[in-house]
């Protein structure tokens, strides 16, 4: 038995860097969530109490013909109970939730077409097929865990209608973007962003999309640390 716990108690993920980040990361990120160490349950109430101050007067103004992406949703619940809110579920918005993996057994309303579970890494998704989004959200998902920052944020950029909105709840300085200058957090980084308005403090942001082409500077992770959320470094690529 001394033995056994010795193995689990073992540090098998420390400070990682180079090639072998990739393949190890999602590795440890599967493991997290079959062991339900994720946040799988948020509902909306919590969504309108962790994101930014104008997430909930963003969601009442969506229309049936609009489009909200939850990434790192989990059971969808926060998109469920948005979508119940209406007497009848076509006068709801569209609705996707990105979940990294899905119990088998999880089997959630369709409302007749509204709402879509898409499992799976939201950076190999092919998002060019999904309808434009006006409204996107984060709460410790696919932000707080990619190995892939420059893949997801670009992806989830071109993904959104000029105008739209992406809705960000992180541990702020968990993510440390280098430059040659300084250290930047997630919230800096965003900010130096052609196209981009941000709005709110300490990982809790509103970025509104103000053009059609936004580009991210390119990113290489060059360290790793496993955590909940993990902390990660990211440099610049020149």
């Amino acid at each position: 038995m001394i033995f056994v716990f010795a193995i689990i108690a073992a540090p098998a993920w420390g400070n990682v860097t180079c090639s072998s980040v990739f393949e190890e990361a999602t590795w440890v990120i599967t493991t997290r969530v079959e062991k339900n160490k994720f946040a799988t349950s948020r509902d909306l109430w919590e969504y309108k109490y962790m994101l930014h101050k104008d997430f909930s007067e963003s969601l009442s103004r969506l229309t049936p013909s609009q489009h909200w992406v939850d990434l790192g949703a989990g059971k969808a619940n926060a998109q469920i109970d948005y979508i119940k809110s209406f007497s009848n579920s076509s006068s709801a918005a569209s609705a996707t939730a990105v979940a990294f993996k899905l119990d088998r057994w999880f089997s959630p309303p369709k409302f007749d077409g509204k709402l879509q579970i898409r499992e799976g890494a939201f950076e190999s998704q092919n998002t060019s097929q999904w309808k434009k989004a006006d409204l996107v959200t984060d709460v410790f998902g696919v932000v707080s865990y990619t190995h892939d920052l420059h893949t997801s944020l670009q992806k989830t950029f071109d993904l959104m209608n000029v105008g739209g909105e992406f809705y960000i709840h992180a541990t702020n300085f968990a993510t440390s973007i280098r430059t040659p200058e300084k250290n930047l957090t997630i919230t800096d980084f965003l900010e130096s962003i052609e196209g981009l308005k941000v709005e709110g403090r300490f990982g809790t942001i509103k970025v509104t999309k103000l053009k059609e082409n936004v580009q991210i500077p390119r990113l290489r992770l060059i360290k790793f640390k496993d955590d909940a959320p993990p902390s990660r470094s990211f440099e610049l690529i020149p």
